[in-house]
């Protein structure tokens, strides 16, 4: 399953990243794909960090947990994309946990849906033919 996601992400778990329980925050969740997503655009689309200009705004998240992560873990997100549209794309991903030398076990399945937008005009947009050239050529499953 993990063969498909091309692009990683390892995570440092922070000890103001858990809940009282000692588990990761429901909420850390949405920092760490976030994180991912930013240096994804960034590498694979060619952004170069004008917040104004990113042209990007989510529109959905669904995250279903399937184990907690603690402090002890190791945390890697695995992202694609695996929708493209005319104004709006969805990323997959899968965040894991790790316990020292054990088997990465998935803790967590996150989608978002992202909507191509112009923050000046404050509407949506057409993604970027850029944008689409390098993430097709940078994901082949979405030819």
């Amino acid at each position: 399953m993990l063969e498909k996601y091309r692009f990683t992400l390892s995570v440092t778990v922070r000890f103001a990243d858990l809940d009282a329980m000692g588990h990761l925050n429901n909420v850390t969740y949405l920092t760490y794909v976030e994180q991912a997503r930013i240096i994804y655009v960034r590498d694979v689309c060619g952004w170069q960090t004008d917040w104004r200009k990113l042209g990007m705004i989510l529109a959905r998240t669904e995250i279903d947990y399937k184990l907690p992560i603690g402090f002890e873990h190791q945390v890697m997100v695995y992202m694609r994309m695996s929708r493209i549209g005319g104004k709006s794309f969805d990323f997959d991903y899968i965040i894991t946990r790790q316990k020292g030398d054990n088997a990465p076990e998935i803790a967590a399945e996150v989608k978002t849906v992202m909507v191509a937008y112009d923050y000046e005009t404050d509407n949506t947009i057409s993604v970027p033919q850029s944008w689409r050239d390098n993430i097709i050529a940078y994901e082949p499953d979405l030819q």
